[in-house]
């Protein structure tokens, strides 16, 4: 795979797992930083890139620290089910109960698949 792609399947998925906190803090901020969140969330629902986006907005002070983990890193949990990105288009993986509702991608608001 391509550099350029690796950095771009990152950069989406630190904005899906950031995405909540992102929201609040230009929420909290207004004017232009929510409007290029705005414009990120229209590109990353397109699947166009969004690296040099999130790095704009990063020097805007908003992104604190982007995830600095490695997908699937994290602590484990013993009988949970597993999901991933509905297109495949990132690594992001969201976890629930047994038996439980299917997350929802927060870019483009379809249900995450189970892995």
């Amino acid at each position: 795979m391509e550099p350029l792609l690796d950095e771009e399947r990152l950069a989406l998925t630190s904005l899906c797992e950031e995405l909540p906190t992102l929201r609040e803090e230009c929420s909290a901020l207004g004017g232009n930083e929510l409007r290029l969140l705005a414009r990120i969330e229209t590109e990353a629902r397109a699947r166009r890139p969004v690296a040099a986006l999130l790095r704009e907005l990063d020097g805007q002070d908003v992104v604190r620290g982007v995830s600095t983990g490695l997908p699937g890193a994290g602590p484990g949990r013993a009988d949970d089910e597993q999901f991933g990105c509905p297109d495949g288009a990132c690594d992001r993986l969201a976890h629930t109960v047994p038996a439980g509702p299917a997350p929802q991608c927060l870019v483009i608001g379809r249900p995450m698949i189970r892995r």
